[in-house]
């Protein structure tokens, strides 16, 4: 039985809390080309106090795609310009904060993806279907042999999701030294003989 919430906001009640034009990104935009968007942020943004902040931002870890994402994004809140524009002005506010952290010498990075791990990720589920097709293909035309075992082996390897470095890295590491078997001089002590009336002595 469906349970009615009365309580829940009907659909399409954010349309009515305020009126039309209220919010700013509801309104006309300041700026409606590209050229005068760039302008305006490359004008904001060399100013010593705000270019400060944004350097430290960067040097902490931050991306510079995500922080230039919330940069044009919240001009796109404040209606200076619209999102269209915000969209295309952001290779240039990335690659502006970009040339201005090599300047002074800090370490930056675009995302905080790993393109080359996406790649190899996808080239690894690639391979592991193949695999996974070949191995039922040769099991149904010849039964299991020794062809098989090695695409067995293989499937295992690609399902442990171990990259290359770490089989390195494990390869590099000295073998566990065994233990060292202590050695008992003193001979074993004999269980003390009962002494009663009738022992011999």
């Amino acid at each position: 039985m469906a349970v009615l919430d009365f309580g829940a906001p009907v659909a399409g009640n954010s349309l009515f809390t305020h009126k039309i034009g209220e919010r700013p990104w509801e309104r006309p935009v300041n700026i409606d080309r590209v050229e005068d968007a760039i302008s305006f942020y490359m004008t904001s943004l060399s100013k010593e106090d705000t270019l400060d902040d944004l350097m430290v931002a960067i040097e902490s870890g931050i991306a510079i795609n995500p922080l230039s994402e919330a940069l044009t994004l919240s001009q796109v809140m404040r209606g200076t310009h619209s999102l269209d524009v915000a969209l295309l002005v952001k290779p240039v506010v990335m690659e502006f904060l970009a040339a201005v952290a090599e300047s002074n010498d800090i370490d930056y990075k675009f995302s905080n993806k790993d393109p080359q791990a996406e790649l190899d990720k996808k080239e690894r589920t690639r391979v592991q279907m193949i695999l996974q097709g070949a191995l039922i293909k040769a099991k149904k035309e010849g039964g299991e042999d020794s062809g098989t075992e090695i695409l067995e082996q293989m499937s295992e390897f690609l399902d442990q999701d171990v990259n290359r470095d770490e089989v390195m890295e494990a390869q590099d590491m000295p073998p566990p030294e065994p233990e060292e078997m202590q050695q008992v001089n003193e001979p074993p002590e004999e269980a003390p003989q009962e002494m009663g009336l009738m022992a011999r002595r």
